[in-house]
């Protein structure tokens, strides 16, 4: 039970940071810019405390809220470079 939980507060996590990732305006990881909708960021931010949730149980308070942000930051750090890879492979696949 705690690994199963663990490992869907992990991917809630990192989907969501995914998400509020691609919800950014300067994103280069989709080819048609941000989602477009208006308020593209609700899905991101609530799958994110739906991971802070989902933590809560397996870690006492603060190593959860430690977790948390540490795997945000982790994914969110490293989003922008695989969206300028991805631009880049696009653009020498284009010309």
């Amino acid at each position: 039970m705690n690994l199963l939980l663990s490992l869907v507060a992990t991917s809630a996590c990192i989907v969501a940071a995914l998400l509020l990732y691609i919800a950014s305006p300067q994103q280069q990881l989709r080819a048609a810019g941000r989602w477009p909708t208006r308020h593209a960021w609700w899905p991101g931010t609530l799958l994110s405390l739906v991971a802070l949730l989902l933590m809560w149980p397996l870690l006492a308070p603060l190593e959860a809220i430690t977790a948390w942000l540490v795997l945000l930051m982790l994914v969110g750090s490293v989003l922008p470079f695989l969206g300028a890879w991805r631009a880049r492979v696009r653009a020498r696949s284009a010309a």
